[in-house]
């Protein structure tokens, strides 16, 4: 999954609007994070984990060898 498609997933579990999203994250409009979600290049880490932090998660890294836990998401950005 990209990051783009984790930070949609989650607001589809939490049932959350672009707009409420924006204003838990502290974005300035709805825009923000429309353009965010919808930029053709990869997401900034910083947008990222604000986003993931106002809906509850948080960026975890692990060595690749380690086994993640299976309520986990992977980010494997699209080449």
């Amino acid at each position: 999954m990209t990051a783009r498609d984790i930070v949609k997933e989650i607001m589809g579990i939490k049932n959350l609007s672009q707009s409420k999203l924006a204003d838990m994250a502290g974005f300035k409009s709805q825009s923000n994070v429309t353009g965010i979600l919808n930029r053709g290049s990869s997401m900034r880490v910083d947008n990222f984990e604000q986003m993931l932090s106002a809906m509850g998660y948080k960026i975890i890294v692990v060595p690749e060898e380690v086994t993640p836990p299976s309520d986990s998401y992977i980010v494997e950005e699209q080449k």
